[in-house]
């Protein structure tokens, strides 16, 4: 299963509205504002397959308003021994 964190930066007092949008999709597990430092909020990603989490990561996500810059950062994946 495919993961990833991503670091968003967003309009000045728009965290609220992106972090609802964010919440819409059933690929975001886990959605939160950060207090300190350059980003403002902080998702994880889980997806089933690895083209619904291409699709989220690379659509859904970039086009919700107010966003204007993400930093994706993907989990790696062990291979079992």
């Amino acid at each position: 299963m495919p993961v990833a964190y991503l670091l968003i930066t967003c309009n000045a007092g728009l965290d609220e509205e992106v972090l609802s949008k964010l919440n819409e999709l059933p690929e975001v597990v886990e959605a939160n504002r950060v207090s300190f430092g350059p980003y403002d909020i902080i998702v994880k990603v889980e997806a089933d397959t690895i083209e619904r989490f291409n699709q989220t990561v690379g659509f859904d996500i970039k086009r919700i308003p107010n966003i204007t810059s993400a930093v994706t950062l993907i989990k790696n994946i062990e291979e079992p021994a």
